[in-house]
């Protein structure tokens, strides 16, 4: 067993969740004889700490408790001050989990029974059925306390988190996704996240690997997966801070839309999620970039948090992965353009950030998208990414005026229109 890079992970690797302040783990040994690698996240009472990667190649099995010797080294077993900075009254809010689901009845069963499993079950669940109807009998079958279904008929992820959002009537709300488990303490540090003395607006786990099994699974987390560059500790961030270059420039992201959770009236009062971005509409993503960044914009805070984890199940073919890849810059050029459509002075403000947009189109070691990847990677998943970066926004323009000839959004897309017409 050796230690390694993320960059020299190879598939198949092996997921290990270890806890570092106890000695009870089950298992006294690993076996890994059909895996090439680990990635280990290492937490201390239930607190991540780290993540690493290992080469366990010709490895029949793995020690934990030399695992964990190597792990400790150096690090004391507490909590770490700043996860525990919280408040009684705060950690009373009420919460509701939303789940926006769409032909995922197996996904959509796992992420509800992990919700069941909560240590904090004080909380609702609202299920959002974008058009499918294919959910109705998950939820009759789980039976959950405190759980509504409703159906949002008209196809898109934004329209399923907005319709969520009207029918929302605790103080906060939080999102999680049909392929996501959530961990057993998930809202518990959720709530904790709301109770920090940065007062957040809005707070976002971290999304790690329920599984490295394919090749196309691998490449993701070599990549960086969904919290490339923002680490395992806490972070505020905030207009000025100096992990965020701007509200306008997220990279590193300022979170993921499958676990992020905002206080209800601060969502409402940058008007939800456009319904022109993210999955289901031609843009594919950036509806969580872009409610994230007015938030910044209207001075409040957004808490990066890796207390509250939930875990990912990645694409598992490289076909879906190139997808995804292109998916996500098409969403990044699509969010400049729908915010330049809501307010078309941040024109300016775009074009100082292009220095920052050179370095981490590149492949030098200081570039945030591409600095850190293997020789190896695949040419074709980053070009798929500067295919969506040229083509989202000319998909963002698209989806606004079909919107506006439809009439099915006639408030938001007429507007939106309207702008696109000016500029």
């Amino acid at each position: 067993m050796k230690r390694i890079d993320r960059k020299d992970l190879r598939a198949p690797a092996r997921v290990i969740d270890l806890e570092l302040a106890s000695l009870s783990q089950i298992e006294n040994s690993v076996a890994v004889q059909r895996y090439e690698t680990i990635w280990c996240l290492s937490r201390i009472n239930g607190i991540p700490q780290e993540v690493s990667f290992w080469d366990v190649t010709g490895d029949a099995s793995i020690s934990i408790h030399d695992l964990r010797r190597h792990l400790c080294d150096g690090k004391a077993t507490d909590d770490g001050g700043d996860f525990g900075s919280h408040h009684p009254n705060t950690l009373e809010l009420d919460a509701t989990v939303v789940v926006c689901t769409r032909n995922r009845p197996e996904g959509l069963r796992r992420t509800l029974t992990s919700l069941r499993c909560q240590t904090d079950s004080d909380f609702r669940i609202l299920v959002v059925d974008n058009g499918s109807g294919s959910s109705s009998a998950v939820v009759e079958e789980l039976d959950l306390p405190r759980c509504d279904y409703v159906i949002e008929p008209v196809r898109g992820l934004s329209r399923a988190r907005n319709r969520a959002l009207s029918m929302v009537c605790t103080d906060l709300v939080a999102w999680i996704d049909d392929d996501e488990v959530a961990d057993v303490d998930w809202v518990r540090r959720i709530k904790e996240g709301f109770a920090h003395r940065t007062r957040p607006a809005a707070v976002c786990g971290v999304m790690l690997p329920a599984e490295l099994e394919s090749e196309a699974q691998v490449r993701f987390e070599q990549y960086g997966g969904f919290n490339k560059g923002r680490g395992i500790f806490p972070e505020v961030l905030k207009m000025r801070a100096p992990s965020v270059i701007s509200p306008l420039y997220p990279l590193p992201a300022f979170g993921s839309g499958g676990n992020m959770a905002f206080r209800t009236t601060a969502l409402r009062s940058v008007k939800g999620f456009d319904p022109f971005l993210g999955a289901g509409s031609r843009t594919r993503s950036g509806e969580d970039t872009r409610v994230l960044s007015l938030l910044l914009l209207s001075g409040h805070t957004v808490l990066h948090w890796p207390a509250a984890i939930t875990w990912h199940t990645h694409r598992r073919e490289m076909i879906a992965l190139r997808e995804q890849f292109y998916g996500y810059s098409a969403g990044l050029s699509a969010f400049y353009v729908s915010m330049i459509c809501s307010k078309p002075s941040v024109i300016l403000d775009i074009l100082r950030l292009t220095p920052y947009v050179l370095r981490d189109l590149g492949r030098s070691s200081t570039s945030l998208r591409l600095g850190q990847l293997p020789e190896d990677f695949p040419r074709y998943l980053t070009k798929a990414s500067r295919r969506g970066l040229i083509e989202g926004g000319f998909m963002y323009v698209y989806e606004a005026i079909k919107g506006s000839t439809t009439g099915r959004h006639s408030g938001r897309s007429s507007k939106a229109y309207c702008k696109l017409r000016q500029l």
